[in-house]
């Protein structure tokens, strides 16, 4: 990277000259000490039960104060802070990470910094506010995925479109599975289209892998769809870089027709996950097809709202009867 000087001619004109200006990379070791320190700066005593005295020099905890609570030495502590502590154990970083308040994000990033994947239990759940946004989409066919394209929730539209992912046995919920392995699918596509969305999301999932690293999860999932399926082997062979973030997709619906629909496919909660989303040209055909299909959904609905009153009633008139009869 280089900026643009500005220098006086022989004329007193001004000229620009390119001035180098070279970023290194950035060491992990140093980057994990500062954010130690950072991070230690805004966790006062009162957060960690410690009492808080008048004489602090220091904001937030002393390094002797995080090094007890996490069961480290302050020497140790000291050599973290620095950069200079090489191979810090996943023990130590996780106390430090609960000792320090860390998001699961944080905690994450830190271990990543140290040379460590994320837990091998580690499997992100959508927030409450990703599933309330999913939940609110109430006329918009919308899902969450993870990055190895499993399901993790959906609202009522996403199932009438596609059919209720717990219909499925778990592997043939999974998108890229599903669609590698060319099982039944209510989307309709040229074999030409099919080819090309699937080297996009084979360059994907590439791409991931690369921000993603260390996570075993998708070593394991690439692993399995290369023994599952050659075709996908020979696109992975390819090392195409793609982002999957937007297809055009036509569903034959067994009830609604031909669904013409705009899939879009946003990062969601850190980029650990996926919210995808369909939707309908205005004062299309397809509009007017998914409005038919909320309405019945609503119908459905409220159909069973009676019966379930019914059942609160009866267990009601239970309990009275009950306390009646003692």
């Amino acid at each position: 990277m280089s900026f643009r000087s500005l220098v006086r001619g022989p004329s007193g004109s001004p000229q620009y000259t390119a001035t180098a200006c070279k970023i290194g990379p950035v060491d992990e070791l140093t980057e994990l000490g500062i954010l130690l320190r950072r991070w230690r700066e805004r966790v006062t005593p009162a957060d960690v039960g410690l009492p808080t005295g008048t004489g602090r020099r220091v904001r937030g905890l002393r390094r002797q104060e995080v090094a007890q609570l996490s069961g480290v030495s302050a020497d140790y502590l000291v050599q973290l802070e620095q950069g200079r502590a090489a191979s810090p154990s996943t023990q130590v970083l996780a106390a430090l990470a609960r000792t320090l308040r860390l998001s699961n994000f944080e905690r994450d990033h830190l271990l990543r910094l140290a040379g460590y994947g994320p837990p091998a239990d580690h499997a992100p759940t959508p927030t409450a506010a990703v599933r309330r946004l999913v939940d609110q989409l109430d006329s918009t066919p919308a899902a969450i995925y993870d990055l190895c394209w499993n399901p993790l929730a959906w609202n009522p539209m996403w199932a009438a479109v596609n059919g209720d992912p717990l219909s499925r046995p778990a592997r043939a919920r999974n998108m890229m599975w599903s669609f590698m392995a060319g099982l039944p699918s209510r989307v309709k596509r040229r074999p030409d289209q099919t080819l090309s969305i699937q080297q996009v999301l084979v360059g994907d999932l590439r791409a991931r892998m690369g921000q993603h690293a260390r996570d075993n999860r998708l070593t394991k999932y690439v692993a399995d769809l290369s023994s599952a399926s050659d075709h996908f082997r020979n696109i992975w062979a390819s090392e195409n870089i793609a982002a999957y973030r937007h297809e055009e997709k036509v569903i034959r619906h067994p009830h609604a027709g031909i669904l013409t629909l705009d899939c879009d496919v946003l990062a969601a909660d850190n980029s650990e996950l996926r919210l995808v989303v369909y939707t309908a040209r205005r004062h299309s055909e397809t509009a007017d097809r998914l409005q038919q299909l909320q309405e019945a959904l609503d119908e459905a609905r409220d159909s069973r709202q009676p019966s379930i009153r019914r059942l609160h009633a009866d267990n009601e008139a239970d309990v009275v009867a009950d306390g009646q009869h003692r």
